[in-house]
């Protein structure tokens, strides 16, 4: 397996955490590179990359016949100090972060672990045998709950999210969230998957997210007493490193092709104009250049130019075998479960947290649907007022992230118009929707936004597929509930 940056990334961030807070102490050996891999789910090429970055920067030496032995001597009060900064500059993104995670993902874990084969659950039990569900394990453990939903851009941020906020929590001697999350969550969760008990598991789900938050306060109110200062935000990119800038690029083009910065039929700016003005190289140009070709938003033409596409000509020019396409639309469809998964919650707690300002925008933000007569971009709509209006910033800057990966599906926008004669159910929706902000009906809003995502995704994988795109079929279909 190859050296994986991102992940190699994470578990440097883990270890160093791991010592700078005394989980480590002068002389320690860490887990062996072996059993590294098994505790992160990463190849010894990335983990060894770690372990190198970590001796370079004189935290522990590597020897052959001893391992790895940590040479950091913190004293009791320079620990004290690392975790009372570390925690103090992450405060209100930290206790942000924590009170979206039931929101986010306890709908997306519980159907994950319901889908599961049955390899998963003995897994599950293999680890606590074999184990004892240490910190590392357990995180193995919620990694496996969401595997049957086929979904890499969601493992990517969990990854995030474990490095963020529960990788570090999880050093914190005595930490309450960590036996419940070993003692409690992991054998009581395999339990009822084994029993096929899914109201238990969804309420041990939720209880288990709720703690964390709760722990988390909790551990502020009486550990951290460094006034926050240098505050540092939650972040999260769907895109390894070194592909970011490429697909960014192409992504803002897009969004502004989207909105009409670039009529159809004209020509894009020259590719040492573009360069200059979004402060990137040319080389960086032509491979977004080639990328927004292949998503059928643009046809380049040698020494004449790249001309915007108009709408009933996208499908037609979207090149469907070119493999960095076949990747970004399976982004879009991954993107589209993570938000069919998660909206009801999502938007339950939005509608219920808005005041009469809010709703107000919100039924303006939703009106323009009525006005353009464009009622299959309606999910959209209903999805931007989420990020707009959540009440967790968490929430607000993962949304985002995933309403701009939808951009990737800009050549299939004429099947989904053209291919869906269900008019009648957009309108329903829509109805719904304003009646149900109207009266701040949070139940009745989430509950149609659910159907309709759940409707939009399986009809997009089902267009996918029709398109050859057979990688889309991992992704799981969620049922109503």
């Amino acid at each position: 397996m190859k050296k994986d940056m991102e992940r190699c990334r994470v578990v440097y961030g883990v270890l160093k955490t791991h010592i700078e807070f005394g989980a480590y102490r002068f002389g320690d050996t860490l887990p062996t590179m072996e059993n590294s891999t098994e505790n992160f789910l990463v190849s010894l090429e990335t983990i060894r990359s770690a372990y190198l970055q970590l001796e370079q920067e004189g935290y522990i030496t590597l020897s052959q016949n001893v391992g790895s032995t940590v040479i950091k001597d913190y004293s009791e009060q320079e620990i004290e100090q690392n975790v009372q900064h570390f925690f103090s500059i992450r405060k209100d993104a930290l206790i942000d972060l924590s009170k979206s995670l039931r929101p986010l993902l306890s709908h997306a874990q519980w159907v994950g672990l319901k889908n599961a084969p049955a390899k998963i659950y003995n897994n599950m039990k293999e680890l606590k045998e074999n184990h004892g569900l240490q910190p590392f394990i357990a995180f193995n453990h919620i990694m496996q709950a969401y595997e049957s939903l086929g979904n890499d851009l969601l493992t990517r941020l969990l990854w995030q999210v474990y490095m963020f906020l529960e990788a570090p929590f999880l050093c914190v001697a005595g930490n309450p969230w960590c036996e419940f999350a070993l003692n409690t969550f992991a054998p009581q969760s395999l339990e009822f998957c084994l029993k096929q008990d899914w109201d238990s598991l969804r309420d041990l789900i939720c209880r288990s997210q709720d703690y964390l938050s709760v722990s988390l306060c909790e551990f502020y109110q009486e550990r951290i007493t460094l006034p926050s200062q240098n505050k540092l935000s939650f972040t999260w990119s769907p895109y390894k490193k070194v592909s970011q800038i490429c697909y960014s690029l192409a992504m803002d083009l897009l969004v502004e092709i989207s909105l009409g910065h670039y009529p159809v039929n004209t020509l894009l700016p020259s590719l040492n104009k573009l360069s200059k003005e979004k402060n990137v190289s040319v080389s960086t140009v032509r491979r977004a250049l080639s990328l927004l070709n292949g998503v059928g938003a643009v046809k380049s033409v040698k020494r004449i130019g790249s001309r915007v596409l108009p709408f009933h000509e996208t499908t037609e020019n979207c090149d469907f075998t070119k493999p960095a396409v076949r990747r970004r639309l399976l982004d879009m469809a991954q993107s589209l479960q993570l938000l069919t998964l998660s909206c009801k919650a999502v938007s339950r707690i939005t509608v219920s947290t808005l005041d009469a300002a809010g709703i107000q925008k919100s039924m303006a933000l939703l009106a323009t649907v009525e006005a353009r007569q464009q009622y299959h971009l309606l999910s959209y709509d209903a999805l931007e007022l989420l990020k707009n209006f959540a009440p967790y910033e968490a929430v607000r800057t993962i949304y985002g992230e995933l309403l701009l990966q939808l951009f990737w599906g800009y050549g299939l926008r004429s099947l989904w118009k053209a291919g869906d004669d269900t008019s009648d159910f957009y309108i329903t929706c829509y109805k719904t929707f304003m009646q149900s902000l109207e009266k701040a009906d949070s139940v009745q809003f989430s509950e149609k936004l659910e159907e309709l995502m759940i409707h939009e995704f399986r009809f997009t994988i089902s267009r996918m597929v029709k398109l050859g795109m057979h990688e889309a079929e991992r992704l799981l279909i969620p049922d109503l509930i």
